[in-house]
């Protein structure tokens, strides 16, 4: 575990928004995961946080009066492979690990090509796309429990992690619930499953290159597709012609990239950030963007689809408040 005081969030988090932290714990393994929670204690630290990538956080410009643990890339890939069942640390790359899945002919994942951020991260949010979810895959999750700043190591199996819509159980307790590996199973894939899971995997990667804008720091997505079937038949009162494209494109749900530009929000710019003009679902940081601008943004969202369809969509980013 390295410590590193004073440490400017910006210069690791995805979006460079985000203040000084009093100490920041570079995690590189299970172990120093676990050292990093007893360096928290020992030291009466009353606040601390995980990051992965930091890849789906708003992180506030205040100073942050705590510990930032963060799950960094370990300096010698960790994956254990055991027929059709591989097992990670929390800290890998998810891209990364796609690809040592696809290497070893194991297939499941290929939905995931171009998501960024940890393996952890990805469960702890049940992260998916293109109508594929982590959940689909997951075996058991090995959690850091801290209970009366007492830790134990915890295996959870995949019905009781509680998985839901960009959601879980270890999502719903942050601050007691730290990812240190997880255990995902495959489907053993023939050679043309393989190439075909290859190419699903290279065309996402491509497909956000062009319709992304990833030219411009970013928190990636950050609403929540409308999924309640309530709020769907809400938007479909509104707009029936969507009717199709939810049944057909939209796998059941409502793209709320297509809400915002419906609303005509798209390139709306608070300060420095701005609802990117290339993909709404996106608030993009144009050069020295503060937590409030963006926050600024993601409330007029909400509030015009309040005001026309009634009900307030959620939000996808995570917004951490010092």
């Amino acid at each position: 575990m390295n410590i590193y005081n004073d440490f400017d969030l910006k210069s690791l988090l995805w979006y460079k928004i985000g203040g000084v932290a009093k100490c920041l714990l570079e995690c590189k393994s299970k172990k120093d995961v676990l050292e990093a929670l007893e360096f928290v204690h020992k030291n009466n630290i009353n606040k601390f946080f995980i990051i992965g990538t930091g890849s789906n956080l708003v992180f506030s410009d205040n100073y942050f009066d705590g510990a930032i643990i963060y799950l960094a890339k370990p300096e010698n890939p960790s994956f254990q492979k055991d027929g059709d069942i591989v097992t990670a640390y929390a800290g890998e790359i998810l891209g990364e690990f796609v690809q040592f899945s696809l290497d070893h002919n194991l297939i499941g994942l290929e939905w995931a090509g171009g998501l960024p951020g940890t393996v952890g991260a990805a469960v702890r949010g049940n992260v998916g796309a293109y109508g594929g979810e982590i959940k689909d895959s997951v075996q058991e999750v090995e959690v850091a429990l801290i209970e009366d700043s007492v830790v134990t190591v915890k295996t959870f199996t995949n019905h009781e992690l509680l998985f839901s819509y960009r959601h879980s159980l270890i999502k719903a307790h942050n601050d007691s619930m730290v990812v240190l590996s997880v255990t995902l199973k495959l489907k053993q894939g023939s050679e043309e499953e393989v190439i075909e899971a290859k190419r699903v995997r290279d065309l996402h990667i491509q497909q956000r290159k062009d319709k992304h804008p990833l030219e411009y720091p970013n928190c990636g997505s950050v609403f929540k597709n409308i999924h309640k079937k309530e709020d769907v038949e809400r938007v479909l009162a509104v707009y029936p012609e969507l009717s199709e494209k939810i049944k057909n494109d939209w796998y059941g749900k409502v793209s709320m990239a297509y809400l915002i530009q419906k609303l005509g929000l798209q390139g709306y710019r608070v300060g420095n950030a701005q609802v990117s003009e290339k993909h709404a679902l996106f608030i993009v940081n144009l050069g020295g963007a503060k937590s409030s601008d963006v926050k600024s943004i993601i409330n007029t969202v909400q509030e015009k689809c309040k005001e026309v369809f009634g009900f307030t969509p959620e939000i996808e980013v995570e917004i951490v408040e010092n």
